[in-house]
């Protein structure tokens, strides 16, 4: 009985390894996590994860972005860098998503598994206020880590750029305060890989992408070595 029991589980193991190709296990190829990006508009973008996340960035008001926000319009996360009709539109979301601005965006949230870090700057240094506060911010999702700079009217100090942190993704307003060669000198300092202009005027940097759309898909193996630029319609 021993005997029969043994040879049985010979026989098995030999199916086994037969089955497995020598060894081999045969899979399926692994397919690369995309997130999708769309310009609804000024500094206006939805960043969806691969699992179905979502996050708003400054939703502006009728007649100041130059278009007409989608309706209905949804998000998960929401968030404003500046108190302005330009940025801080709420109500033109049908739901009601978690929502990061003025001194509630500061510092770290995780909100739905996605960790958020508001970083402040101040129009006027000296006198850091509400009404003069502007918030980058950055995140992580499927691997590509964003950073959204709303307003930039002055290079980053170096305790800020420590917070910012590393950069894949790049989000500036196109039109901004910055000349040519302090725009260079940001680009240096946070080293994005891709830079994507927000708004009318002209930032690039690298080899430019015109998206055909308003909306583009992204995973982290997509991203180039060298900075880059994607640009979406105005």
């Amino acid at each position: 009985m021993r005997r029969i029991v043994l040879l049985a589980a010979v026989s098995a193991m030999a199916v086994i390894v037969a089955g497995c190709g020598g060894g081999e296990v045969a899979s399926a190829p692994v397919r690369p996590r995309l997130t999708r990006i769309e310009s609804l508009g000024n500094q206006c973008f939805r960043i969806t994860s691969s699992l179905g996340t979502s996050i708003l960035t400054n939703p502006y008001a009728p007649k100041t972005g130059g278009r007409t926000l989608p309706s209905p319009l949804k998000a998960d996360i929401l968030l404003v860098t500046a108190e302005r009709p330009d940025a801080n539109n709420i109500n033109a979301l049908e739901n009601q998503p978690a929502l990061l601005r003025s001194s509630v965006g500061i510092g770290c949230a995780n909100i739905t598994g996605v960790p958020i870090r508001g970083v402040p700057s101040y129009r006027n240094p000296d006198v850091p206020s509400a009404d003069g506060m502007n918030l980058t911010y950055t995140w992580v999702m499927d691997g590509i880590r964003f950073c959204y700079v709303g307003n930039m009217d002055r290079l980053f100090a170096p305790d800020q750029l420590s917070e910012i942190g590393a950069v894949d993704v790049l989000f500036v307003p196109a039109k901004t305060l910055l000349t040519a060669t302090e725009r260079d000198q940001a680009l240096r300092q946070m080293h994005p890989r891709l830079l994507v202009p927000m708004g009318k005027g002209a930032w690039t940097s690298g080899d430019v992408r015109m998206v055909a759309d308003n909306e583009f898909s992204l995973s982290r193996e997509m991203l180039p070595t060298q900075t880059g630029t994607l640009v979406f319609p105005k």
